[in-house]
């Protein structure tokens, strides 16, 4: 499987992804743009991150760069650095929320987020190794934490009361500077893994799995902190848990920004939404007098429908929060507006999740697709009724609720959701999808209820279902 994909580059290290084909992206990216073309080039802290990131600034100089290198930062601070220095571009060596055997490089240029006919064409550029030859030794080290400090608290605005905080920074690249920020804020910051660790040894980056932040669940109420903030491996990401230790739903996490960011602002504002986000964001949008604008899932297709639409905010699923005044993701900014809209409410926030509308979906239901690269497409050709869209995968809706299916943007993974009237329903809505499928019916069955027998309603459907072993 190829290591581009549509946002960005991701591979396990070293098999799909070492330092010759770091060397190479950097000759592909710097021969793109024109030649001294200032280059910023940031990673995070895996352990691998080093040197490749050593090898793609030589090919970055080879090929007539200027390397502009901020050592270890979160991606945001990478985005930053771009405008700061008006830069040309950027490449980042990180593999964000993914396991601690990958690695990949985000890319950016200096005005816009990459398109995936950029990944194709530097995919292509470094099949065929059409590089320009001219050699430079122009690298300069920065350190460009403080300015993005204070760029942040210029823009934050200061708390109403002082909260204490439980902050994981999952031994990720905010580890210093994601409780540095909050405290200079005025937050009273309790650290949870805030200590440098591209191993990952206390929990997997991903923050969007509630299983992976029972620690910080634990801490919060151990401490009668007002909330817990989780960050994945390079910062771009934040997840919230409440007082009581309960982890905010993706959803809940939008329909707070919806409720308290939103209705700032003069009507009506756009807000763009992932297509996996259950049907409240839509409605809560509405109802905040907004404009909901829904987008594939991936940051690179959210970050550029967002400057697109001019859209005062986004929100993905997964925890990447967008803003109109940054043209980009920044769980650290999203992390500092969140506890400010807290500090200025007389009521924990856990009373004030009552307030929010139920729903019925599944998390993020993900399989493997070896051995099961023609499901998407052996899907689409079935009868399944419902409404149809393949704006993201496929997405089925029908009148009781609906099933998507989608190849994931940076793992060789099927992600799968469904969002029904109530939770029984949810069980039909997977039979529905694939009765055809009846091992992966059972496997995603298992996921969403492990002690769930298979569901035995009957659908009728035209044909034996294709034997996905034999394509």
């Amino acid at each position: 499987m190829s290591i581009f994909k549509d946002c960005d580059i991701r591979g396990i290290v070293p098999e799909e992804f070492q330092e010759e084909k770091a060397y190479l992206i950097g000759r592909a990216f710097a021969s793109l743009l024109p030649i001294e073309s200032r280059i910023v080039v940031g990673g995070d802290v895996r352990t691998h991150t080093p040197s490749l990131r050593e090898a793609l600034i030589r090919g970055i100089m080879d090929s007539g760069g200027q390397v502009e290198d901020i050592g270890t930062v979160p991606t945001p601070l990478f985005y930053f650095a771009i405008d700061h220095l008006k830069a040309q571009g950027g490449l980042m060596i990180t593999a964000s929320h993914n396991p601690p055997q990958y690695n990949g490089i985000k890319i950016a240029w200096e005005n816009r987020p990459p398109h995936p006919q950029d990944l194709k064409i530097l995919a292509q550029k470094v099949e065929t190794k059409d590089f320009r030859s001219l050699p430079m030794q122009t690298r300069t080290m920065r350190s460009l934490e403080n300015e993005y400090l204070q760029f942040l608290t210029h823009l934050l605005p200061l708390p109403k009361k002082s909260l204490q905080v439980v902050v994981d920074c999952g031994n990720g690249s905010c580890s210093s500077i994601a409780p540095k920020l909050l405290e200079q804020l005025g937050y009273q910051v309790i650290p949870l893994f805030c200590e440098p660790d591209g191993r990952f040894p206390n929990r997997p980056p991903n923050p969007s799995q509630p299983e992976n932040l029972q620690r910080l669940s634990i801490t919060v109420q151990e401490t009668h902190s007002a909330a817990g903030i989780a960050f994945d491996g390079d910062g771009d990401r934040v997840v919230f848990a409440g007082n009581d230790g309960k982890i905010l739903e993706g959803e809940y996490g939008m329909i707070f920004f919806i409720r308290e960011h939103m209705t700032r602002f003069p009507k009506p504002q756009k807000f763009i939404y992932d297509l996996k986000c259950s049907s409240v964001v839509a409605q809560e949008i509405k109802k905040a007098g907004g404009i909901p604008i829904p987008e594939r899932s991936g940051h690179a297709y959210i970050k550029n429908r967002l400057v697109r639409e001019e859209a005062l905010m986004a929100g993905e699923l997964s925890g990447h929060y967008f803003f109109r005044e940054l043209k980009r993701d920044d769980g650290l900014y999203a992390a500092g507006l969140f506890l400010f809209y807290l500090s200025n409410m007389d009521f924990p926030l856990s009373e004030y999740l009552k307030s929010f509308p139920s729903f019925a979906t599944t998390p993020d239901i993900r399989i493997p697709r070896k051995g099961r690269e023609t499901l998407l497409a052996l899907l689409e050709k079935m009868p399944l009724g419902g409404q149809v869209s393949k704006e993201d995968g496929l997405r089925v809706t029908w009148e009781d609720g609906w099933a998507l299916i989608r190849p994931s943007v940076t793992e060789p993974m099927y992600t799968l959701r469904f969002e029904g009237k109530t939770a029984e329903n949810l069980p039909h809505l997977v039979h529905r999808l694939l009765h055809a499928f009846p091992d992966i019916e059972e496997e995603v069955l298992r996921k969403i209820s492990p002690k769930k027998e298979k569901v035995l309603t009957p659908y009728e459907h035209s044909s034996p279902p294709p034997d996905l072993q034999d394509k």
